[in-house]
């Protein structure tokens, strides 16, 4: 969902650069590759920009990132050799003289994950463009993505398996396994995506067609091991994803399991505001003690992050210490950017890490007493999509022995990088940064690999998640059991 969000707000704002540099630059350039497609009966025109092979896989597409202060000089050079000849390969198998915007994306993909796998937060996605020609002003491009659809369900993804997850649609039942869509095998379109555990339809098709313009949808199933296909008008891409959000909500999203005398409570993402997630959480914990529950279950598996307010009071209910210790240190590159957020820096550091001053960050803080709920057991269900400011709250509990960790470790440095940046687009190519990290944190963690690992190790299996059961909250609910006896 955050990789589309970030393509359609780049819309308008790309095309005029990319006229610009493509008149003062035709031959070298990528060259305009305009498609129809049709949506409601008529013809819709989408851009697309085919690159000339012998511009790829060169040292030069592994572009500096000079805001971010650990991917600019990243790679060693037998590590960029590497990348480079991977890409290599790739624009050899694709058999090519030229590369679409989506086939490029694939191509360059080693790379891509690379500065992935170091910084979670750093993303470099397709944006899309309808052709400003046809569609010269802001409000007819709103106008043509208004009528944008998806299949009415987001996805759950396990290694090279789709699965459906909530549906919004009865026609789809939660662990049918996603054979195809629009005939497209579905491990065709993972090339041109990252490996998110969760996921909507949209970042599929958007990835892999380039557009998002279809008004019917027909998706290929395998449910209790029989094959079954389904053609869906689907809803409204921004209604659907509203409906699946509002049904994830965290106090839609609070339930006992009475057989393991445990509640049970989703945490989402976190606000700007967090004061009511604060309230609904303690509100909720006191409830199930007055039940005489005390294990509880805190899901933030698909967590991406948000924002870090009211962080103190948030921990205060789980943590019974005067103070919590954060971090030991943040550093921060120095930029024109940063010089915005931090009045400190001089123009004789640009391009420079340099050291914050302790009174520019949280090393530590003070919990508040009153907030605390005393004789509870926390159990915490995290995954690859716990990220952010999210980590950093599973991350403090564990360190400080207020919870165990259950589920699959966190990616890698999920806590190291932060206050981010927007990201910018790489002009002539349709695609773009989705942010650009700032600082570097030293946050205390019990490992010093980068790495979060739970407590509890429990994988995900794509096969145990076909009869449509959540299986990593239904193993964990048996550990509960089993040490409740």
């Amino acid at each position: 969902m955050r990789n589309l969000l970030l393509a359609l707000a780049l819309l308008t704002a790309i095309a005029e650069p990319l006229r610009a540099q493509t008149a003062q630059h035709p031959d070298t350039l990528p060259r305009p590759a305009g498609r129809t497609v049709r949506l409601a009966g008529r013809a819709i025109a989408a851009a697309d920009y085919l690159l000339p092979r012998s511009r790829v896989g060169l040292d030069r597409n592994l572009h500096r990132i000079p805001r971010h202060p650990g991917l600019d000089s990243l790679l060693t050079p037998a590590e960029r050799a590497a990348v480079v000849a991977e890409i290599n390969a790739r624009c050899d198998a694709l058999g090519k003289d030229s590369l679409l915007t989506a086939d490029l994306f694939w191509v360059m993909r080693p790379y891509f994950d690379r500065l992935h796998h170091e910084d979670p937060h750093y993303r470099i996605v397709p944006v899309g463009m309808l052709d400003s020609t046809v569609y010269p002003t802001p409000g007819d491009r709103k106008r043509a993505y208004r009528r944008i659809r998806m299949p009415a369900f987001n996805i759950l993804q396990i290694n090279d398996t789709l699965l459906v997850d909530r549906s919004l649609d009865p026609a789809f039942r939660r662990g049918d396994r996603i054979a195809a869509i629009d005939g497209i095998p579905a491990a065709e379109y993972l090339r041109y995506v990252y490996d998110d555990r969760h996921m909507e339809p949209s970042t599929l098709l958007f990835g892999h067609h380039f557009e998002l313009f279809r008004q019917r949808f027909r998706i290929d199933l395998e449910r209790g091991g029989e094959p079954l296909t389904v053609e869906t008008e689907g809803l409204p891409y921004r209604d659907a994803l509203f409906r699946l959000c509002k049904a994830e909500e965290t106090d839609a999203n609070i339930r006992t399991y009475a057989d393991a005398r445990c509640g049970y409570i989703a945490i989402p993402q976190f606000f700007p505001d967090n004061s009511r997630l604060v309230r609904i959480l303690r509100r909720a914990i006191v409830g199930f003690k007055r039940q005489g529950i005390t294990d509880i279950v805190l899901d933030l598996r698909r967590n991406p992050g948000g924002n870090g307010h009211a962080f103190d009071e948030l921990l205060s209910i789980f943590i019974d210490k005067p103070t919590v210790e954060y971090c030991t240190g943040q550093q921060v590159r120095a930029s024109k950017e940063a010089m915005r957020y931090y009045d400190f820096l001089t123009e004789e550091q640009l391009g420079q890490v340099v050291a914050l001053p302790e009174s520019e960050y949280v090393r530590s803080f003070a919990t508040d007493p009153n907030m605390y709920v005393g004789g509870m057991r926390y159990w915490v269900l995290v995954g690859r999509d716990t990220g952010s400011i999210a980590a950093s709250f599973v991350n403090i509990l564990q360190y400080n022995g207020a919870a165990l960790l259950a589920g699959e470790p966190l990616r890698h440095n999920a806590l190291k990088y932060g206050e981010v940046l927007d990201g910018g687009w790489f002009l002539p190519v349709l695609l773009g940064e989705s942010c650009v990290s700032m600082v570097r944190i030293d946050e205390l963690t019990r490992r010093d690999d980068g790495y979060v690992l739970p407590d509890i190790p429990i994988p995900a299996v794509a096969a145990e998640y076909l009869a449509g059961d959540d299986a990593q909250l239904d193993r964990l609910l048996e550990i509960v059991r089993a040490r409740q006896r």
